[in-house]
């Protein structure tokens, strides 16, 4: 073989940092941090994200407003919890399940008066419902501890 027949050796591709001197290079340390901003910032959006109030509606269902006081029931906000069971009912108000979580709502507050008034109401709407041996007992203990 001849010296013509040898290919030259490929072109150096930057400069090669030794692994003893990686965290030196400014950029590389600049990337890294980035990295890890973006990391840390997508992981606390994500986290403080699925504590945020649920998104307004602009149409009219009950079982949108339903879903959304139970959002709200489980974050805690009781009194906006019972604004949007108080929509569902405006929207059907002949439904007792949307009444039963009124009343339940209710009583959580401490409203007993009210807390009583939806369960009555629920049971006047379907006395025939599985649950109403269980609300005409709850009933009966709120009379007492009224």
């Amino acid at each position: 073989m001849t010296m013509a027949n040898i290919s030259p050796s490929p072109a150096p591709r930057g400069r090669r940092i030794p692994l003893s001197q990686f965290w030196l290079d400014w950029r590389i340390s600049l990337f890294l941090v980035a990295v890890c901003a973006l990391v840390l910032g997508a992981g606390l959006l994500a986290l403080w994200g699925w504590r945020a109030a649920p998104p307004p509606v602009t149409h009219a269902s009950p079982a949108i407003h339903r879903e959304r006081g139970e959002v709200y029931e489980r974050l805690g906000k009781l009194e906006e919890a019972i604004g949007e069971y108080g929509v569902a009912l405006a929207l059907s108000p002949t439904d007792p399940a949307l009444h039963r979580a009124l009343a339940g709502l209710f009583e959580k507050q401490g409203r007993i008066a009210d807390a009583i008034a939806t369960y009555e109401r629920a049971l006047e709407l379907d006395p025939a419902s599985p649950e109403a041996p269980d609300i005409r007992g709850r009933l009966e203990q709120l009379r007492q501890a009224r």
